[in-house]
């Protein structure tokens, strides 16, 4: 009877013994996780930031694309100033009048 009771409790002192280890185990796994997953967050956030950044200077890009004058523009917009001075030239010559 003692000897089973000893073996039982061997037994269960074996068991208890591989279950620590893989507690022990798994609970550095957890913290290896734990700390990747913190790194993998402030690397994120970082990303965030960088790209709301990029997106803002593309949004400038667009912007600038779209107020430089083209040749054409330039050309028309001298052609609309010269027949204005034309005219107000005109109108100070019938005023002189």
């Amino acid at each position: 009877m003692v000897s089973e009771l000893q073996s039982t409790l061997e037994r269960i002192k074996s068991k208890s013994d591989v279950l620590l280890e893989k507690y022990n185990a798994l609970r550095l796994e957890k913290e290896a996780v734990e700390q990747e997953n913190s790194q993998l967050r402030s690397r994120l956030a970082q990303l965030d930031k960088e790209l709301e950044l990029m997106r803002r200077d593309y949004e400038y890009l667009q912007m600038a694309r779209m107020i430089t004058p083209t040749r054409e523009s330039v050309i028309q917009s001298r052609a609309i100033l010269a027949k204005l001075v034309q005219d107000v030239d005109k109108c100070i010559s019938q005023l002189m009048e």
